[in-house]
């Protein structure tokens, strides 16, 4: 017998001190008796007291608490519970909770052992990738946005280009009128980037670098964080628009410059202070390259001489867990390194900080845009077959086509579209489609069209260029795609590929028949 008690001591001894988890003994007052070891605390810290104050958040009686409904019912519970005090720094944890009773001879319930297991890494993975299929929901909605919303800018930004180039040739010269298309066409414009924005927010496939100026996305940004800084926090800038231009995307642009203004904003917090951001061309460096410098200063507490060295680094902050997350300037160096740049800091303690962000200047220039001639466009002859089941755009797009001097036959359904191609497959020139149709999809229309016309070359035209990888383009038969809402002059261009003579006069616009 002794040496049967022996063994069993033994053997529960090698389990308790092996079982990765936590392993609890509550009386029938669910008061803690023994417990086998904790990792973030000590056991005299746990001994004697309750089951809800150890493992309900903030010592708050829980309602599904499986301790209590074990000792009701006699029966095994388990719950998953939040606790914080086996937290580190007041960190959250999350425990998967199993109780099982302990019962006396006549089967009374004399205690309740508790066996927990930490799960706060599963439960924040879990959570991660809640956040993940909901970032992917937002997407796709994303997508649908996109393509209703440039089939919307479509006609606004064509029909003003007509209307333009229309008075140009009547001989018009109204320049109230011209500013104020202008104008339209500024604001179409702008609406097509921000729709741009938001599916580059929106997707994994990163938006491609651009040239141009960086005055604008200041300009825009500084609007925005005037908006959202209190107001004891004063914003100076100084922008020379004319500094050059930068190869670099414009939504990550605005990811480091937000960063670095938030940051900026966060070292003033709580007393009155400036924030200076400047943008120019900076002093020779020797190297024969020209530089941009954008810098944002502040009047904070500054950074300390051994933080400085440290603060690029993914996940290390000075700031408190709730306010950062150690992220945001390594966000900003990564990005500004691929682009061939660098940054600069430099801080003192009491008075300030300021980042100084080179990229270098691109020396390739383009025109100025100016009102459209039909010098400027690509004209052209032959005949169009163009499908899209929104009659606007199919509108205003033949409009457009028919103005430089091709013949346009729309369709608004792209089976019907199809039949008429089947019945007279050798009186098209070219096939131009959108992508999303009901019927058919544009990729569909194509490969059917092809079957009956390998010759005939084929542009897809889509509001939400992630709908489509330029492998399943190229599989359908398509020989050209370009992205809503198209200019008059990207369309000539496109179309001046496969039809473009450079000689028709163009004839002006009117509404399609068959």
């Amino acid at each position: 017998m002794q040496n049967a008690l022996f063994d069993s001591e033994a053997q529960k001894r090698a389990i308790i001190e092996g079982f990765s988890g936590i392993l609890i003994l509550f009386d029938r007052d669910m008061k803690a008796q023994w417990i086998n070891r904790l990792e973030h605390s000590r056991e005299a810290d746990t001994i004697g007291r309750s089951c809800h104050e150890i493992f309900c958040s903030k010592g708050d009686r829980c309602d599904n608490c499986a301790f209590r409904k074990c000792l009701q019912s006699a029966h095994i519970e388990s719950t998953i519970q939040r606790t914080g005090i086996f937290g580190i720094d007041g960190d959250e944890v999350v425990f998967d909770i199993t109780a099982s009773p302990v019962k006396d001879p006549q089967g009374n319930v004399s205690g309740i052992i508790g066996i927990a297991q930490n799960v706060t890494e599963q439960y924040r993975l879990e959570r991660q990738l809640r956040h993940t299929q909901k970032m992917e929901a937002i997407g796709t909605l994303a997508g649908g946005v996109a393509h209703d919303f440039n089939n919307v800018l479509t006609p606004i930004m064509g029909y003003a280009e007509i209307i333009r180039l229309k008075m140009k040739q009547d001989g018009l010269v109204d320049q109230a009128v011209f500013d104020y298309l202008d104008e339209i066409l500024k604001a179409a414009k702008r609406a097509k980037s921000l729709v741009e924005q938001v599916l580059t927010f929106s997707r994994s496939v990163e938006k491609k670098e651009v040239l141009q100026y960086l005055h604008p996305i200041v300009k825009e940004v500084l609007k925005l964080m005037r908006s959202t800084l209190p107001s004891t926090v004063v914003i100076h800038e100084k922008i020379d628009e004319h500094c050059g231009r930068v190869l670099i995307d414009p939504v990550q642009l605005h990811q480091v410059l937000i960063n670095l203004c938030t940051n900026a904003a966060q070292a003033m917090a709580g007393r009155h202070g400036v924030m200076n951001v400047s943008l120019g061309l900076a002093a020779p460096t020797g190297d024969g390259k020209e530089w941009l410098e954008l810098a944002v200063a502040d009047t904070g507490c500054g950074i300390e001489e051994d933080h400085l060295e440290r603060i690029f680094e993914p996940y290390f902050t000075t700031k408190e867990k709730t306010s950062g997350t150690g992220m945001g300037l390594a966000m900003v160096h990564g990005i500004i390194s691929r682009q061939g740049g660098y940054v600069k800091v430099e801080s003192e303690v009491g008075k300030g900080s300021i980042f100084r962000v080179y990229l270098p200047v691109a020396q390739k220039e383009v025109a100025a845009d100016h009102v459209l001639s039909l010098s400027d466009l690509q004209t052209g002859s032959g005949r169009i077959l163009l499908v899209d089941d929104e009659e606007q755009v199919v509108q205003v797009t033949g409009a457009i086509l028919q103005s430089l001097g091709y013949q346009v036959a729309g369709r608004t359904s792209p089976r019907k579209a199809l039949a008429d191609f089947s019945r007279e497959s050798q009186s098209f020139d070219l096939l131009m489609t959108d992508l999303t149709m009901a019927e058919l999809t544009g990729l569909e229309l194509s490969q059917q069209v092809k079957t009956l016309r390998p010759d005939l070359p084929i542009i897809l035209i889509t509001g939400y260029s992630d709908q489509i990888s330029k492998d399943a383009a190229l599989e359908a038969g398509v020989d050209e795609y370009c992205m809503k809402p198209i200019s008059m002059r990207e369309l000539s261009a496109v179309v001046g590929k496969f039809l473009g003579n450079g000689s028709k006069a163009a004839r002006p616009p009117r509404h399609l028949g068959g």
